[in-house]
């Protein structure tokens, strides 16, 4: 029995090394055709680059929110009819990258065109520093867009901060909790980011937020404002104009009540304070 096993092993070993020379002989012949496609590869795409449906007729641009294409074309590094075997997608995105205003890039070959995805910091806030700033929720400073365009967000004033120039961050310690702030207003199951036009933070023991239709200022302490109290403040204020109240001022600095303050002419019965939570 034994002999016999070692009899049909013997009979398998022609059959093994025959697979063996065909598997090497299949790879050293892939790799002359590799090395002939590397060698042929240049001349290949110099002859394709002549060819319309291989060339940069046209470049796209989308994802564009407030930047234009006529702002961004300058910096994608690709000429009109370029061959697209010479573009290079690294250096577009490099080049676009270094906008501040353009968070990322990709770039994708169509037939006879370029398409260039881009996606922009968003606008989050607007700091005065004398000047109005766009800053996105990062804290990143914008350029300015040259339409002279701004965003229609919150004007935070009060911020102790020097001037500072596109692509650098807001370091100003109380900033930190503007942006906090601004994301619970603008939270989809509080929706008050609309109703407010100005964030003052001045004064160190609280902010003061100015509503944009009739100026009502709001107290709020930034440190323990939570969801659940900008709702009861949002609540409060749909409340109050459906009685068409004129409101001096509302505080929300206190857990679980929104305190009120009417104009005398304008009590008619409303409390001065309005519990919602």
């Amino acid at each position: 029995m034994r002999a016999g096993c070692r009899t049909a092993a013997c009979l398998k070993l022609p059959e093994r090394r025959r697979r063996n020379r065909r598997i090497l002989l299949s790879a050293i012949l892939l790799l002359l055709v590799l090395a002939g496609l590397a060698k042929l590869w240049p001349l290949a795409a110099r002859v394709l680059g002549r060819l319309p449906l291989f060339q940069a007729g046209r470049v796209e641009v989308t994802g564009l929110l407030y930047l234009s294409p006529e702002e961004i074309r300058p910096s994608i590094p690709v000429q009109s009819g370029e061959s697209l075997f010479e573009v290079r997608p690294a250096e577009i995105v490099r080049s676009l990258t270094r906008n501040p205003r353009i968070e990322s890039a990709s770039v994708v070959f169509l037939p006879a065109a370029v398409r260039v995805s881009v996606r922009e910091r968003r606008p989050f806030v607007l700091v005065n520093s004398g000047t109005l700033l766009e800053v996105d929720s990062t804290g990143t400073v914008l350029p300015p867009l040259a339409r002279g365009l701004i965003a229609d967000r919150p004007v935070v004033t009060g911020l102790a901060i020097a001037a500072h120039r596109p692509g650098t961050r807001v370091t100003a310690s109380r900033f930190a909790d503007v942006l906090r702030v601004v994301s619970m207003l603008e939270a989809p199951d509080i929706g008050l980011l609309s109703e407010i036009s100005e964030i003052v933070v001045s004064d160190p023991r609280w902010f003061v937020l100015r509503t944009s239709r009739d100026q009502i200022p709001i107290l709020i302490d930034p440190e323990r404002v939570t969801p659940r109290c900008l709702k009861a403040l949002a609540a409060t204020l749909r409340d109050l104009r459906d009685r068409d109240r004129r409101v001096l001022g509302l505080d929300a600095r206190y857990r679980g009540q929104v305190i009120v303050r009417c104009a005398p002419d304008s009590l008619g019965g409303v409390p001065a304070t309005r519990d919602k939570v």
